[in-house]
């Protein structure tokens, strides 16, 4: 088949002025984006170029139609490429070529387009032979040869099929591939060569859940073995910690335009937003994080959504009327600052959280990791464990196990109780075992005490029992060890100076020595200096004297050596002996009134109360009667007063 494309046409672009942005180059066509203000500039400029007869050689289609109508492809060539080549060159698009594309059939109301693709031909000239008469032999010679016209087959092109449908209005979607297969293969067929693109539907902004504890759930909890915990309900009291992510606003996701077939562009309908600002109330705020927006708790409390407002709010405290037993709450595991329960906390069930108030009797345990546990009434057959803060009681402590780490202990009446802190108060105590580092009582019968500071009003036997007060005194044997070491430095070192001031004082005992030694010194302060007629004679005494010299010099660096041995030693014992004057001091035991048995004694406890934290009361009572050589008898009275301090031990003598 004869190719009728003028392959040797001039460029079209003589025919109009291109713009800034466009620029032909001896390796092709570019678009400078940097020129390319926006995509209207570059659809009027193709609109120019088809409409004055030229069209496009060797087009890139795709990057057309992203610099055309696509919004977020030039700002990003913008930041990215700066020169985009878009076409061979532009090249002429003649009448003759231009009638060979036929019209188009509209679908869909003007959604897609069909294109009747068959052969075609293109008018051209052609040189035919005149013959002259046949010779002897009956071939007829071509005489000349005239000019004249005639339909020759041709082939449709790309290029010229992309102008001459935007010339027909056909600017968007045209299906390239499929256009261009057709055309190579030559064959008659129908099809549709362009769709419109309909716009895509954006997203309604929304709320979602942060946090599964928004909802009070009765179910089991269930642990992370997999396995229910019976003990306990899912979520009871729905409360949240502070900054804790309650709610997560999901954006509107705006849709994204479609495009006419003509190249209108076609808007998507505006997704609806959410204002969460007119959600949050007391405890809440809103969050703008670098993922998106949040509701989150702004303190450590109860959760409450109000229905008739939509108002989220997070409470300081949970107050609860009902009692904590298996039927109503289960175990809790509370994260508010402040927790008041009205009813009784019945035997087994464990409440942990911060601030707690009970207002009822309490027999199950309660354990928090700070603050202050006030009970109103009575703590019986339970336990009580605090990490820090204070424990109050107001009732009785009975048969139960009452603890905390660095707080003070305030009890008006305990029996057969284990007490630890860091200060116990107690009005009046029967049969306990009591530790602190200071210990404050009324009452004491039958007791078993330990601390560093001890008063008690009155000491009683309890059905025989006697009270047993032991006074935590440090370990003062690290203490004399530092404290003998330095002194053998110290007594060591000072020999050592005094020895080689001896030596030092033998070798300046030498007028000529010492004369040189001076003399050297006021050479090297520039008092002195030595002539050229003088270096022979100062090189003779230098001589004579060199190993005395450096002798000198070493006894004065060893010297030097052994004083800041001394004072290192000096400033390690005054430590040592400060901190055993300080370990000692407050250590004492008054007991106004003792009636029946009281028996005291010192046991060393370098971590006073805290030797005690972790034992059992049976492993308690089996190290305070335990008699060894860490401890030692300092009274046993059954009437009268006793009144008892630490006495710091001399220097020299033994640790009991």
């Amino acid at each position: 088949m004869t190719d009728a494309i003028d392959q040797s046409a001039t460029e079209a672009t003589g025919q109009f002025t291109t713009p800034a942005f466009a620029v032909q180059r001896s390796d092709g066509f570019y678009v400078l984006t940097d020129q390319l203000s926006d995509a209207g500039d570059f659809t009027a400029f193709i609109d120019t170029v088809f409409g004055n007869g030229a069209r496009f050689s060797g087009m890139d289609y795709e990057l057309m139609q992203k610099l055309a109508f696509d919004e977020e492809a030039l700002p990003f060539f913008k930041s990215s490429l700066h020169e985009l080549r878009l076409a061979d060159a532009i090249k002429p698009f003649p009448e003759q070529r231009t009638k060979l594309y036929r019209s188009i059939k509209v679908q869909e109301n003007g959604k897609r387009v069909e294109y009747l693709f068959e052969p075609v031909t293109v008018e051209a000239s052609v040189q035919e032979p005149v013959y002259g008469e046949p010779d002897a032999d009956g071939v007829q010679q071509i005489l000349s040869y005239r000019e004249t016209t005639a339909d020759v087959p041709t082939r449709l092109d790309f290029d010229e099929f992309v102008a001459a449908m935007w010339l027909k209005g056909i600017k968007f979607g045209l299906d390239e591939a499929g256009v261009r297969a057709t055309i190579a293969s030559g064959e008659t067929m129908r099809m549709t060569i362009a769709h419109q693109r309909e716009a895509t539907a954006g997203l309604d902004a929304e709320i979602v859940e942060s946090s599964p504890d928004l909802h009070r759930d009765n179910s089991p909890k269930i642990l992370p073995n997999g396995k229910a915990d019976l003990s306990q309900f899912k979520n009871r009291f729905p409360q949240m910690a502070q900054g804790a992510v309650l709610l997560k606003k999901i954006p509107c996701v705006l849709g994204k335009p479609g495009r006419t077939l003509a190249g209108v562009a076609i808007l998507p309908k505006q997704p609806k937003d959410i204002d969460l600002h007119k959600l949050v109330s007391e405890g809440t705020e809103v969050e703008i994080r670098g993922d998106g927006e949040y509701i989150v708790a702004t303190m450590a409390g109860f959760l409450t959504l109000d229905t008739k407002t939509n108002k989220i709010s997070v409470t300081e405290k949970i107050e609860n009327k009902g009692g904590i037993s298996a039927k109503t709450t289960g175990d809790l595991m509370l994260s508010v600052d402040e927790f008041i329960e009205h009813g009784e906390v019945q035997e087994g069930r464990v409440v942990k959280g911060r601030n707690m108030n009970f207002m009822s009797d309490v027999f199950g345990h309660v354990l928090s990791d700070g603050g202050t546990i006030h009970f109103k009434k009575n703590l019986s057959g339970g336990v009580a464990q605090t990490k820090s803060g204070d424990i109050e009681c107001a009732g009785r402590i009975l048969r139960s196990d009452v603890q905390t780490g660095d707080g003070v202990l305030v009890a008006k009446f305990c029996e057969s109780s284990k007490l630890i802190a860091k200060r116990v108060q107690v009005e009046h105590a029967v049969g306990c075992e009591i530790i602190a580092d200071e210990i404050e009582v009324g009452t004491l019968e039958g007791c078993l005490i330990a601390a560093k500071h001890i008063h008690i009003h009155k000491a009683v036997e309890h059905r025989g029992k006697e009270c047993l007060v032991t006074m935590l005194v440090p370990d003062l044997r690290d203490f004399e060890q530092v404290i003998a070491k330095t002194k053998s430095v110290i007594s060591e070192s000072s020999e050592r100076i005094a020895v080689i001031g001896q030596q030092l004082e033998q070798l300046m005992s030498d007028a000529d020595f010492a004369k040189f030694c001076t003399i050297v010194q006021r050479v090297k302060r520039g008092e002195i200096k030595i002539s050229a007629e003088q270096t022979a004679a100062w090189r003779k005494l230098v001589e004579k004297h060199t190993a005395a010299f450096n002798l000198v010099a070493k006894l004065h660096v060893e010297t030097d050596a052994m004083q800041k041995l001394v004072h290192q030693a000096e400033e390690t014992k005054a430590k040592a002996e400060f901190e055993k004057h300080l370990a000692c001091e407050g250590i004492s035991c008054v007991i106004d009134h003792v009636h029946g048995q009281a028996t005291g004694q010192t046991m060393r406890a370098d971590k006073g109360a805290k030797t005690f934290y972790a034992m059992s009361v049976s492993q308690i009572v089996e190290t305070l009667q335990r008699m060894d050589d860490g401890k030692q008898k300092i009274f046993s009275e059954d009437a009268g007063a006793i009144k008892w301090h630490l006495v710091e031990p001399p220097e020299n003598a033994q640790q009991g």
